[in-house]
């Protein structure tokens, strides 16, 4: 029964934040759908997601999406961190709380070589790497 209130807090904190970020609240609470909509917000393309499934790797990922969304809510590290561990404390003070947004791509200070190099890939399939 206590699981069913803590998503249910979690969900609000969420819904809250994502109409912060100018996206509709439903946005925020259909599983998978808000995941993408996060790194599409925060890293400007949604595929990223897929980084996700890597294991060992997806921790990283996990929490650096997490710094980078308080990041663009001029929150701290620690609060990025505390999102990740802590939801149901977190999402609420995220959402409810006086946080504004900012731009989302201002939380991204610097990619890490992992992520330079999957652009890199990314935009070698896309064709934009015109090698003549």
């Amino acid at each position: 029964m206590w699981e069913i209130a803590a998503y249910i807090i979690i969900a609000a904190g969420q819904w809250r934040y994502f109409q912060k970020m100018g996206r509709q609240g439903w946005e925020g609470i259909v599983p998978f759908y808000s995941t993408y909509v996060l790194f599409e917000e925060i890293y400007g393309n949604g595929w990223r997601i897929l980084l996700l499934l890597i294991p060992i790797y997806n921790i990283y990922v996990a929490f650096k999406l997490s710094i980078d969304l308080a990041h663009a809510f001029n929150q701290s590290t620690g609060f990025g961190i505390g999102l990740t561990l802590l939801p149901v404390v977190f999402s609420p003070l995220l959402g409810f709380g006086g946080a504004v947004y900012g731009d989302g791509s201002a939380a991204v200070r610097e990619d890490d070589a992992i992520s330079r190099a999957l652009d890199d890939l990314a935009d070698r399939m896309n064709g934009s790497d015109d090698a003549d």
